[in-house]
């Protein structure tokens, strides 16, 4: 019996402890962290992910039906514009020529000896008028057959270096139709001048306008970066489905101002493109700021620390980081705010006693008096 009793008195005393416990830890405040409110620089970017492209890159095409003859340049090859890269099969284009050229010959002379007897008269205008419209259709039919003679030369539309042979010697070229592609003989790009297409999230694209400045990561090269800048922003969302959500994105391209020799057309990459720049500027750790209700309307505060409390101030912001946000007004330098953590701060409320430490001198400091 005087052993039970010693158990229940025990009990008492050890609830009456921890009831203490939570009194004094109520009263001496929640535990934040905090910053100063200070003055430095903030660099707004959009980062965002693609590939590199030339900026200027053709796939070239046959626009008639041949055997390869002759294929004048290799895959790596450089090319000026208007140089002959590929010869097709030509024997039956070019008797097609000569036929043309024989009859339209023909056909002339018989236009100028109609034209005589018709100024003699000694022909009537209907039947001249046959003649001329037989040297009309006979010109007509030699200009189509010197044009299919000419394509099986096929030339260099730009100057560049050739990326990719698709097709051997022998084999046969198809030109495109409405159905068809037809057949890619080989891509010349000019790698003079380098783009990093990329997308950009519908969220981000109002930000970002042409010629904004770019930091460029090649997945491949990861250790170093290559400046650049907007050349165009898209106007048509390209969008695609992810899982079960659909994202809308809008294509950005870049040219790159650097670029090396170790990199390849296709590569994956990162950019990161600055889409504001300030400096001096009153800053706080963007984790401090938040959505809050005052007066029943959400507004962007921050709880500042006056007198061992966290008092919610309303502020208004501007460019903002990954890691810092500008305050444009609400709170002044050197003011405290309270920036963490997050399981705290996301519960705290106004008057709120709190005891604090310095997030940049990692020391614990007494409440403000």
């Amino acid at each position: 019996m005087k052993k039970r009793i010693l158990i229940i008195i025990g009990g008492i005393i050890l609830i009456a402890v921890i009831v203490i416990l939570n009194l004094t830890n109520k009263e001496s405040g929640k535990e934040v962290e905090v910053a100063i409110v200070k003055k430095g620089d903030i660099i707004s970017m959009v980062t965002a992910s693609g590939e590199l492209r030339a900026k200027s890159q053709v796939d070239i095409s046959a626009e008639t039906i041949g055997r390869i003859k002759k294929i004048l340049f290799q895959e790596g090859d450089y090319v000026n514009k208007g140089s002959l890269l590929i010869e097709l099969n030509d024997v039956n284009a070019n008797a097609n020529r000569k036929l043309a050229r024989a009859q339209l010959e023909q056909a002339k002379q018989d236009f100028i000896r109609g034209k005589k007897l018709f100024e003699k008269e000694l022909i009537s205008k209907e039947s001249f008028e046959k003649i001329e419209l037989g040297y009309e259709i006979t010109k007509a039919q030699y200009e189509q057959a010197l044009d299919a003679y000419r394509k099986t030369k096929i030339y260099a539309p730009i100057s560049g270096t050739i990326m990719k042979i698709n097709v051997e010697e022998g084999e046969t070229a198809v030109m495109g139709t409405m159905n068809y592609q037809g057949t890619v003989l080989m891509t010349i790009a000019d790698l003079s001048k380098m783009l990093a297409v990329v997308r950009i999230d519908e969220t981000d694209v109002p930000e970002v306008k042409v010629g904004q400045e770019v930091e460029i990561i090649a997945d491949a090269l990861p250790d170093s970066t290559y400046p650049g800048a907007i050349t165009k922003v898209g106007l048509m969302p390209i969008t695609s489905q992810l899982t079960t959500e659909q994202a809308t994105d809008f294509e950005v391209e870049i040219e790159m101002s650097e670029f090396s020799s170790l990199l390849r057309l296709g590569m994956n990459m990162k950019a990161d493109i600055i889409t504001d720049e300030k400096s001096d500027v009153l800053t706080v750790p963007i984790q401090s700021s938040g959505k809050r209700k005052i007066a029943d309307k959400l507004k962007e505060t921050v709880f500042v620390v006056q007198d061992g409390k966290a008092v919610l101030t309303e502020i208004t912001v501007g460019t903002s980081s990954d890691t810092a946000i500008e305050i444009i007004s609400g709170i002044e330098q050197g003011d405290t705010v309270v920036i963490g953590p997050y399981r705290v701060l996301s519960k705290l409320k106004d008057g709120q006693k709190v005891k604090f430490k310095i997030a940049d001198e990692n020391e614990f400091r007494p409440p403000l008096e």
